[in-house]
């Protein structure tokens, strides 16, 4: 599930690189719902748009990302761990 793979990373230290490639898919959804920002590599054959990826990078999650855990975990009746939700100072 991409909701996991999001909490995954709002617990972990980043920039975090992720190279499974079902997990580089999920950081795709991630990235183009405006969860998180992160750098996802072109398919290894530009002209087939196929071919494995090597790695993507995800840099951060985005306020919408946090806002979107916070939802996620209300809905399931989790409290989140107040210190893994916030945006460290540099970018509040």
């Amino acid at each position: 599930m991409t909701m996991n793979l999001l909490k995954h990373l709002a617990s972990s230290r980043l920039p975090q690189s992720i190279t499974s490639p079902e997990d580089i898919d999920k950081v795709r959804i991630l990235r183009a719902a405006g969860l998180v920002i992160a750098f996802v590599p072109a398919p290894s054959n530009p002209l087939t748009l196929s071919g494995p990826e090597r790695a993507t990078q995800v840099l951060t999650i985005t306020q919408k990302g946090r806002e979107e855990l916070l939802r996620f975990h209300a809905s399931h009746g989790k409290s989140p761990d107040a210190d893994r939700m916030h945006a460290p100072e540099t970018f509040r």
